[in-house]
């Protein structure tokens, strides 16, 4: 009898946990994110301008790398990127280079820097060519002079993605009041988390891995340390960075309750392959 009154009591305390979490967690609708207009006519000066906007906000770059000139990043500082894109890979020019760094990213690690950057024309960021060549005009103008225009054509560009970059972002907005059914394993893709945290490997990459997380934070630290990340702070990671991600995916605007518990849960269940 103590036994059935004890799990009763466990469930109304989850239930009423849940719930409190629930108020926190704002209820919105998922919305695209704002793009920066572009046309045939802009000026190299306008197209940097407009790579830069791009690269602070829709394409999340400036979220995990600097362009200070500082050491020590977890990703490499693009100061006078334009100077020495050319001399980074051989076989390829600096408009080649930096496109093969925005389109695939993984194809040439900088020394002294771990893998992790996700394709910028892949979602979650999903920017399209035209959106790309901006950003590349403006990684040119960094130390160097932007050469490339709307015009500029690219082996990693494709029609579809040109084309259908806005309807591809009008149909995820329409589609998303159904994404409270994906699972917690799409929702940690949906935002990018990969990009920072692994779930297969004990390694960090730009933020600590959680591969087994479910054995070191019960659920409700995960739910703290997504929601209010800065609260307990490992001091190998600089504060703000992923609160920064997020807010750039535009995670705390689009996610509903339900699909916190979810990716809570998910996490809660990565105990290092046990």
């Amino acid at each position: 009898m103590m036994n059935a009154v004890k799990i009763c009591v466990f469930t109304v305390l989850v239930a009423a946990f849940y719930s409190y979490v629930s108020q926190m967690v704002p209820q919105t609708v998922t919305y695209p994110p704002e793009d920066t207009e572009l046309g045939a006519d802009m000026t190299t000066e306008d197209l940097v301008a407009a790579g830069e906007e791009i690269a602070s906000g829709k394409g999340t770059c400036l979220t995990c790398h600097t362009v200070s000139g500082e050491t020590g990043g977890r990703f490499p500082d693009l100061a006078n990127i334009g100077l020495i894109a050319a001399e980074r890979k051989e076989g390829l020019s600096d408009v080649e280079y930096l496109a093969e760094s925005l389109y695939e990213p993984n194809e040439y690690i900088v020394e002294g820097f771990l893998p992790g950057m996700t394709p910028i024309s892949d979602p979650p960021i999903d920017l399209n060519d035209q959106e790309i060549l901006a950003v590349i005009a403006y990684l040119q103008s960094l130390g160097g002079a932007a050469t490339v225009t709307l015009d500029t054509e690219l082996r990693w560009q494709s029609e579809e993605n040109a084309a259908g970059a806005s309807t591809a972002s009008q149909a995820s907005a329409s589609a998303a009041p159904s994404s409270e059914n994906l699972s917690g394993e799409e929702l940690f893709t949906m935002y990018a988390c990969g990009v920072c945290h692994s779930l297969t490997d004990p390694t960090p990459l730009l933020g600590p891995s959680l591969y087994d997380v479910g054995n070191n934070l019960s659920t409700a630290e995960i739910y703290e340390a997504i929601m209010d990340p800065d609260a307990v702070l490992n001091e190998a990671y600089p504060a703000g960075l992923m609160t920064a991600q997020l807010n750039a995916v535009g995670f705390y605007d689009k996610i509903s309750s339900g699909q916190l518990k979810t990716l809570v849960d998910y996490l809660a269940s990565q105990k290092g392959g046990s």
